[in-house]
C-alpha cells in the first residue's frame, strides 16, 4: 500500500506568518505518507536559527530525500536569494526528477511542473509522479498551464501514474447538492475568481482520462473542502490517478490533525494506492 500525501504549505508560513517546519513534519509524519507533494515552496528559505535551509530540515525531520523543481524567482524580501516552486518528498527511491516551466501567460505568475520517477518496492517497477500548481486568477490560464502539463505527462499517458498538487480549480460537481455552498464560494474575494470564467479544468482532466481520487470514493467518504485550513470553504488539491492506476485506489481524503488548521491555509490531502 502507498500512502501519497499533495499539500500546499503556504509558503512555509503559519497563520501567524512564522516558518514552523517541526509542525509540517509532525503532520506530515502522523499521516504516514511513503510520497508528499508540496506546493509554494522557497528553496533555500533558511529556517529561523538559521542553521539550514526549510526543505532540508524537513527533509532530515521526516527522513525522506526530495526533490525541488523551480517555477520562478520571485524576489520576496524574507526569501531574495529563494527560488519558488513544487517540491516532493519520496520515502520510495528518486531515480531521476526534472522540473518544467508551464507556458507562460502574459499577467499572470509564471507556474511549474515536477516530474519525478520513483523506484517501486519490487525494485523493478517505476511510477511517474507529477506535481503542479495552476494559476490562482484566471481558468483561462489555467487551461492553459494544463495544456502545458499534459504535454509532458502524455509520456505516461499509458502508464500508471499520478498527478498532484493545488489546481485551484472547482468542479460544478461538489455543489451540485449544496448550492449554499457554492454562494459562499462566490462571496469568498479570494475564491470568487475561481468561477469567473467557467469550471473547466476538472472536466478537461478528466476527459484526458484522469480519476479523482477523492471524488472516487463513495458519497459519504467523498470530496471535503480544502481552503481555506481554519474553516474550509471548497476543494482546490487533488490527487488525481491515471486510468491505469484508477482501480488501485483504496481510500482518499483531507488528512487533519490538531495543528492541520493553522500550519497552512490549505489542508493536505492523503490517498491509499494499491501497488
Amino acid at each position: 500500500m502507498l500512502r501519497v500525501l499533495t499539500y500546499n504549505i503556504h509558503g512555509w508560513r503559519n497563520a501567524s506568518g512564522a516558518v514552523d517546519v517541526a509542525a509540517l513534519a509532525r503532520i506530515i509524519q502522523a499521516s504516514g505518507a511513503d510520497v508528499v507533494a508540496l506546493n509554494e515552496v522557497f528553496h533555500p528559505l533558511d529556517t529561523p536559527d538559521g542553521s539550514k535551509a526549510a526543505l532540508d530540515e524537513l527533509s532530515v525531520l521526516l527522513a525522506m530525500p526530495y526533490a525541488f523543481g523551480v517555477a520562478l524567482m520571485p524576489q520576496f524580501a524574507f526569501a531574495p536569494l529563494a527560488s519558488y516552486g513544487n517540491a516532493l518528498l519520496s520515502r520510495l527511491p528518486i531515480l531521476a526528477h526534472a522540473g518544467h516551466h508551464l507556458t507562460p501567460v502574459a499577467g499572470h505568475e509564471q507556474r511549474g511542473l515536477l516530474e519525478a520517477r520513483l523506484l517501486l518496492p519490487d525494485g523493478k517497477t517505476t511510477l511517474s509522479v507529477y506535481v503542479t500548481h495552476l494559476d490562482h486568477k484566471s481558468e483561462a490560464a489555467r487551461l492553459q498551464q494544463l495544456a502545458a502539463v499534459f504535454q509532458w505527462t502524455t509520456r505516461d499517458r499509458s502508464r500508471p501514474h499520478l498527478l498532484l498538487g493545488d489546481f485551484n480549480a472547482l468542479t460544478a460537481a461538489d455543489f451540485q447538492d449544496d448550492q449554499a455552498a457554492l454562494e459562499r464560494v462566490l462571496a469568498d474575494d479570494k475564491l470568487r475568481n475561481l468561477a469567473a470564467d467557467g469550471m473547466d479544468v476538472v472536466a478537461r482532466l478528466q476527459r484526458r482520462g484522469y480519476v479523482d481520487a477523492a471524488a472516487s470514493q463513495p458519497a459519504a467518504d467523498g470530496p471535503q473542502p480544502t481552503y481555506p485550513a481554519h474553516d474550509p470553504l471548497t476543494r482546490i488539491d487533488y490527487i488525481w490517478a491515471s486510468t491505469p492506476l484508477a482501480p488501485c485506489i483504496r481510500t482518499c481524503g483531507v488528512w487533519q490533525t490538531d495543528e492541520t488548521a493553522t500550519t497552512s491555509d490549505h489542508l493536505p490531502v492523503l490517498a491509499e494506492i494499491d501497488l
